[in-house]
């Protein structure tokens, strides 16, 4: 029996459990609608900027995608490399020092599974994950940078409870940049917190463990009400490379996420390949028809620039020879990981203390010389 058919039994449980759920909709976490209303400088919280010498604040920066780190690429035009995973909400009230005093609340029904409340833990500060149930399985949100938490793991919630106050805790802001930064993800492998990286402290809600996607789509698609499906959003996405991969399992995501899979589960593939977005988001799992020992890229999408620059450094160089980088094998491995049935990767090494300094050899004084009379 192959790998995707011993899956099978699984998979119809998975289908059961999901039978009563419905797709979601999607509400603004916050009192601030300026989305709706293309205001979009009132919405996001923009980062500062110095490019090329112009000093800026641009909104821009608090959207979601390749939004941050800019730079000229040989025909001119500017791109950005940096991801920025998620979307970042203004403030619509403040206390009278400048704190924020605006509540985050889900931005769906769900369940709490997982709050940190250690700000120095995460570059996220003070974060909270929410589980939300679909008839495709079972997506996260992420509201992050909060001052303070006013919810707990295991906790049912609607879109009317409070998970928190916004704030400024985590890496790189200040007062003045205040927000609430709010992820819709997918969870790439439940088995994440048995790799055995001594610097995880957040288990499978880890955040490189969750794929975020486009936050701002979701409520724009459910800005009347209307559900969304996560199986049509993921198929509306543009594929920006593939990665060929042994089939020596079911993926844990495949099992959370059958519909991914474009091919026959009771035919055994030679290899699998994974579409990804150029953020990462893993969009389609199709059956390979050449073997695979180990993640391979086998296509991208042609850019001005290196792929180090558009697919968040998990691809390098240009198109015609395009291979993964060790953040991209290592990102794919992850997704792999079975446990019982494939090895964790390696974790990475932990901080070794710099070697001490060998004293400098000392070296004998030169006789004075004698002056002469």
């Amino acid at each position: 029996m192959h790998p995707l058919r011993h899956a099978l039994p699984l998979l119809c449980a998975c289908l059961c459990a999901a039978w009563g759920a419905q797709d979601p909709v999607f509400r603004p976490p916050t009192d601030n609608h300026a989305l709706f209303e293309g205001r979009m400088d009132d919405f996001y919280m923009y980062c500062d900027r110095t490019f090329e010498g112009e000093v800026t604040k641009p909104w821009e920066a608090g959207s979601y995608g390749m939004v941050r780190n800019p730079f000229r690429t040989g025909d001119g035009s500017v791109m950005f490399s940096r991801l920025h995973e998620g979307i970042d909400i203004k403030p619509v009230r403040r206390d009278a020092a400048g704190e924020p005093l605006d509540e985050v609340r889900p931005m769906a029904p769900g369940r709490v599974v997982h709050v940190s409340n250690v700000p120095r833990n995460s570059n996220y500060g003070n974060y909270v994950v929410v589980a939300h149930d679909t008839p495709d399985g079972t997506v996260y949100t992420l509201y992050a940078h909060l001052s303070k938490v006013c919810c707990s793991v295991g906790q049912q919630v609607g879109t009317g409870n409070v998970l928190g106050i916004m704030g400024h805790t985590g890496a790189g802001l200040n007062r003045e940049r205040s927000h609430v930064h709010v992820e819709v993800c997918l969870l790439l492998n439940t088995a994440y917190d048995q790799l055995g990286d001594p610097l995880n402290k957040h288990g499978i809600y880890n955040g490189m463990n969750l794929a975020g996607m486009n936050a701002a789509e979701f409520l724009l698609a459910c800005k009347d009400g209307a559900p969304i499906s996560i199986k049509a959003y993921l198929a509306s996405l543009p594929e920006h490379y593939r990665v060929r991969v042994p089939c020596v399992g079911t993926m844990d995501l495949l099992r959370r996420h059958p519909f991914l899979y474009k091919g026959d589960w009771n035919t055994r593939p030679r290899s699998l390949e994974i579409a990804f977005t150029a953020e990462g988001v893993p969009v389609a799992v199709y059956p390979g028809k050449e073997p695979a020992s180990a993640p391979v890229l086998v296509s991208c999408k042609p850019m001005p620039t290196v792929q180090q620059n558009c697919t968040v450094n998990r691809g390098k160089h240009s198109p015609q020879n395009a291979a993964l980088t060790v953040s991209g094998i290592k990102y794919v491995n992850n997704m792999l990981f079975i446990p019982g049935v494939t090895a964790a990767p390696a974790p990475p090494p932990a901080p070794q203390a710099a070697p001490a300094r060998t004293p400098a050899r000392k070296v004998p004084a030169k006789p004075a010389r004698k002056r002469r009379k």
